[in-house]
């Protein structure tokens, strides 16, 4: 985040979030800590907390998918210890989330990206995969200036009030405003981002 130096060990970072998702009828507060390691690039970090506001789950819990190549960047389970969210930040391993996609019938997938043509690389390598199931997985597109601002304030430790309604993600970071329109998409039969 701005102003924070390349570490050589992971170094926690941490939100207190507090999350009104009218469109879901959720409301929660909860501090949600994560660990960026020395090479995640901030996007990917600031990624990993907004899937925590956009997919938000009582269970939703952050995983080693950085470094890890078997692991999600985040991931919920069931009481039955069944996971029911599996979600990347960026384009993760394919052969990662195809073998996932084969294993876990009810999950639902989501791969969050903060531009849009590393979306669309991301369809056209994951086709070519020809997984089962491709319609389980849904992208979520978070506009490059959205992230941009995001970056430019983000530090170690903030608070975030967050409020989803109509679609729009209205977010104040320590006293700064910011809102954006994720955009929501499916693969369509060509292996393109469609809009869902």
């Amino acid at each position: 985040m701005a102003g924070v130096p390349m570490a050589l060990s992971p170094f926690r970072c941490q939100i207190r979030l507090s999350l009104s998702d009218l469109d879901r009828q959720i409301f929660a507060q909860r501090t949600v800590a994560i660990a960026q390691f020395p090479d995640e690039p901030d996007e990917h970090i600031l990624l990993r907390f907004l899937a925590q506001v956009l997919c938000f789950e009582e269970t939703l819990q952050d995983k080693s998918g950085w470094f890890d190549v078997h692991e999600p960047d985040l991931l919920a389970l069931d009481l039955t210890g069944t996971p029911t969210h599996w979600i990347e930040c960026g384009a993760p391993p394919l052969k990662r989330l195809v073998r996932a996609m084969g294993h876990l019938k009810s999950a639902r997938f989501v791969v969050l990206f903060a531009d849009p043509s590393d979306c669309d690389a991301f369809c056209r390598a994951l086709v070519a995969e020809r997984p089962r199931n491709l319609d389980r997985i849904e992208l979520c597109e978070i506009p490059k200036e959205f992230m941009a601002w995001l970056e430019s304030i983000g530090h170690r430790n903030m608070d975030w009030s967050a409020t989803l309604a109509d679609g729009t993600l209205y977010l104040d970071c320590a006293g700064q405003h910011g809102d954006c329109v994720p955009i929501w998409r499916r693969i369509d039969v060509n292996g393109r981002p469609a809009v869902a």
